[in-house]
């Protein structure tokens, strides 16, 4: 008797090319999978040792239009509320299906209430997710603000302006100055999900009016390479130190060693964030249980 299986693709998120973006491994379970605990998730998870495994379970749709799915994602050691590179990874792979390529919406029930990914019109095979903006809040204490301040110059080894400070939910979001060089440094820091953001330029995308590096070591990320949920705080913070006005795209880099891309819309009114980036399929296969 042949051990029971589940077939897995491997999307490398906010890229069009192979070896750069955010590698996701999605799953779509099928029925009989569809009561796999928790436990059994995670240690799935832990195989592929990404930084974002996403299990999907088909639903009914209440439109002939739009496919739905329940979504949850898994880093190699816990379940996450929210992931914007996995959920890109899940509707490239969806919309790659027979039953995807009829439909231009996909909704997907979280943790997080329902998301939606659309099809960008205009041919680009970009996906567009819409996803909650985070509520940014001041770090008030001035003594929070100098230990943080402390401990990013210490990570780089001195030389480092920290010009802002929000928390994001279980984000710190940290604007440091355009003089330190944010895409070329080495950094090991203790928080357990920090965002690290820059308007200095960046060579790999001139036209990004900010930069950004997202580290998560107490979620067994030491660093995630792009990070869909992080710019869901980025794109109100951006918008408001740059004065950018709701509803306009902005352009914008995370700055890993794998690098990606993304276009953001902050819709201030609505309390959401429009992302759109590129997804690509780099493996397919069967984990066997």
């Amino acid at each position: 008797m042949s051990s029971p299986s589940l077939l897995y693709t491997v999307v490398n998120a906010f890229t069009s090319t192979p070896f750069s973006g955010n590698p996701a491994s999605v799953i779509i379970l099928p029925p009989s999978h569809h009561s796999l605990p928790t436990e059994s998730l995670l240690q799935i998870a832990a195989e592929f040792n990404l930084s974002e495994t996403a299990f999907l379970i088909p639903q009914i749709s209440t439109s002939p239009s739009t496919l739905r799915y329940g979504l949850r994602w898994f880093t190699p050691t816990v379940e996450v509320p929210l992931c914007g590179h996995a959920t890109l990874a899940s509707a490239r792979v969806i919309f790659s299906t027979p039953e995807g390529q009829q439909v231009d919406k996909l909704e997907f029930e979280t943790l997080s209430g329902t998301l939606v990914a659309s099809k960008v019109p205009g041919g680009s095979g970009k996906i567009e997710l819409d996803l909650p903006a985070s509520v940014l809040e001041e770090l008030a204490s001035a003594e929070g603000l100098a230990q943080v301040s402390e401990v990013v110059s210490a990570a780089a080894g001195g030389g480092v302006s920290v010009k802002g400070v929000r928390k994001a939910g279980s984000f710190l979001l940290i604007e440091v100055g355009p003089g330190f060089d944010l895409e070329g440094a080495v950094l090991k820091l203790p928080f357990r999900a920090i965002i690290l953001t820059s308007s200095r330029p960046s060579s790999f995308r001139p036209n990004a009016r900010f930069i950004s590096r997202m580290f998560a070591p107490r979620s067994g990320i030491a660093e995630d390479p792009v990070t869909g949920a992080a710019h869901c705080a980025l794109a109100p913070y951006w918008s408001q130190v740059l004065d950018i006005p709701s509803g306009v795209v902005i352009e914008a880099r995370q700055a890993s060693k794998r690098g990606g891309d993304l276009d953001l819309i902050w819709e201030k009114e609505n309390g959401r964030v429009r992302i759109q980036g590129s997804a690509v399929v780099t493996m397919r296969g069967e984990l066997y249980l």
